[in-house]
Formats: structure tokens, sequence, C-alpha cells
């Protein structure tokens, strides 16, 4: 049996309030806004009920009390430990709500933790190699 390949992922967040999270996301975390909709968006303006932030090859889903939980963990990972240390420097200029300082996990990535407007947790990593160590 051949099996379909799948083309692309993004996760679906969970979030109070769209148009708080993408101040927060865009000023905070550092995302671009990619898109918005609201509930009457062919209507003139509305209010976001559902958007998308990007950041590099990273998209995500906002979704206003809808599709899902709060609290959702998510890895997300940069290539080089420079790029480690820049993020962890970015957010803590930003006023991001880090919950974990950077350290050397035995699984073999380098990781803090930084959580969103809505407890939604990033764990921001690097491989340990010789270029992040």
């Amino acid at each position: 049996m051949n099996k379909v390949p799948l083309t692309w992922s993004t996760t679906v967040l969970c979030v109070d309030n769209v148009a708080k999270s993408l101040e927060h996301y865009r000023d905070v975390l550092g995302f671009d806004i990619s898109w918005q909709w609201g509930d009457d968006a062919f209507e003139g303006n509305s209010k976001p009920t559902f958007a998308c932030v990007c950041r590099g090859e990273v998209s995500l889903f906002l979704c206003e009390q809808g599709q899902g939980n709060p609290g959702t963990w998510i890895c997300m990972s940069v290539k080089s430990r420079e790029e480690f240390d820049s993020l962890y420097d970015e957010y803590k200029s930003s006023g991001a709500d880090i919950k974990s300082d950077p350290e050397d996990c035995p699984w073999g990535m380098r990781e803090f933790q930084v959580c969103d407007l809505d407890g939604n947790t990033f764990r921001m990593g690097c491989v340990i190699d010789e270029d992040c160590d």
C-alpha cells in the first residue's frame, strides 16, 4: 500500500483574543502577521477571530476561543548556537514570558521555554553539536 505524502503542517492554537495575540506575537515574540480573518471579513473591517503568524519557516494559526485548548506545547528550533543565544536575548529584551533559562538537555538539545498570552509553551532549541555547545 502506497502512503500519500503530506506536504505541510501548521499548528492551530486556541487563544482568548486574536487581536491581542497578534500584537503579542508581532511585538514580543517577533512573528510577522501573514493574514487575519474576522466573522464578517467580506463586509469591511472586522475584529479578527482567526489569523496566521509566521517566523522563518514556522507558521501558527491563532483561533479565538476554539479549535483546541490553551496550553499547547510546541518545539521550535534554530540552526546554530549563535541564533539560539540571539533569540534568547531578543526575548529577554522584548519582555517575553520566559519560563526557563537555556540549558543543555540529555536528549541532545539546548533549550529554553517561553509562553504566549494564553499559556501556550514554546520549547525553543538548537541541537547540541560543534555549533551549539
